[in-house]
This record gives C-alpha cells, structure tokens and sequence, in this order.
C-alpha cells in the first residue's frame, strides 16, 4: 500500500481497521468511521496495526473517540498499535496509554 493511501474499514463484528496514511486530509474519513462504530456498537475496538503514518489530527481524533466512548459507559480498545502511531504519540508529549487507555481502572 502507498503511504499515501488510506483505507478505514468497519466489519459487522470485527474491529475497525485503519491502514495507511492517517492526517488531516482523511480526518472527515475517520471521524465518520468513528463516529459510526460508537453509534452502532456497544464498544469500540481498533486495530491500528497497518498504519503507516499517523499526524496529530489523527491523534486527537482517536483521543476524542476513547473519551467518547467513555463518557457513553463503552469499552474502548487498541488492539494493536502500529510504530507509525505509537510515534505519533510520542511526538506529542503522548504516551501510547493515550489512546489505548492501559493502566486505567
């Protein structure tokens, strides 16, 4: 896949998969897709695994889902995290328990 391309994908009962390029230019992309799986699902996993490069929009769209989710009493999980995001994070001052919300109660 070129890093350039993007692919977010919702299955009935799997998780949402994220492959590519996450950034501004696909933000409308991935905030409906999130936006979707919260409306459509009694939790909300992701699998960020085939990301290959992440940029803060991105980010900040994923911190609000997991907030989101929260605030709506939904599980809300990372089931695999790519380096591209975990970077990402990391750049920002972020640790990766940021969006996977690890070591909270």
């Amino acid at each position: 896949m070129n890093s350039s391309e993007r692919t977010i994908e919702l299955s009935e009962d799997g998780p949402l998969r994220a492959a590519g390029t996450l950034d501004t230019y696909g933000a409308a992309e991935l905030r409906d897709a999130l936006a979707r799986a919260l409306e459509e699902r009694a939790s909300l996993a992701l699998d960020l695994s085939a990301v290959e490069s992440c940029d803060f929009t991105a980010i900040q769209l994923l911190c609000s889902a997991r907030r989101s989710a929260r605030e709506q009493g939904k599980p809300f999980a990372v089931t695999a995290l790519s380096e591209a995001v975990a970077g990402a994070c990391a750049s920002l001052g972020l640790p990766p328990e940021a969006l996977t919300g690890a070591g909270e109660d």
